[in-house]
């Protein structure tokens, strides 16, 4: 029962707070809402958000970051965009992971890359030449295992590094 006060007044004659109103989707995170531009704050957020999902060390190089530049504020949200952006800049983030409903896609993410596949496929091969190749790849990929949950740039650096054939 909530009084004038908006505060629930059946819990043994004290006031409670009245229960929150139920989240909803984050603007411009869902497929209702449509695409978000890329330059913009909500982009960058969901860009930091995704990237500290995808492994704890993103998550961590993130906390690290921001205890040292960003007075220790971990929500993107709590940043504007330029300070967002010079952080997915320097660290090369990848485009932010979102679920789109019925395989939409939206306009600002690329297609799949053609050099990509080939590169997925020879570290693949590489693993599979013996227990230290497989050894360097998990060394160097961090939490996710799978080569095609890599971006490019990370796939050609890991082929440079270890001469892959």
């Amino acid at each position: 029962l909530a009084g004038a006060t908006g505060l629930a007044t059946d819990f043994g004659g004290f006031e409670a707070p009245a229960a929150k109103r139920p989240r909803l989707a984050t603007p411009g995170l869902g497929a209702a809402a449509g695409p978000i531009a890329p330059d913009s704050k909500e982009y960058f957020v969901a860009q930091i958000k995704s990237y500290q999902a995808a492994s704890e060390d993103e998550k961590q190089l993130w906390g690290s970051y921001v205890d040292l530049y960003l007075k220790g504020v971990k929500d993107p949200n709590r940043h504007d965009a330029a300070t967002l952006q010079e952080f997915a800049v320097n660290h090369q983030l990848p485009p932010p992971a979102m679920h789109w409903g019925a395989g939409a896609t939206p306009d600002w993410v690329a297609g799949p890359d053609s050099m990509k596949e080939p590169m997925v496929q020879r570290v693949k091969a590489f693993q599979k030449a013996g227990a230290e190749q497989k050894e360097a790849w998990h060394s160097f990929c961090g939490a996710t295992k799978d080569p095609s949950r890599h971006e490019v740039n990370k796939l050609r650096e890991f082929i440079i590094s270890f001469s892959v054939p």
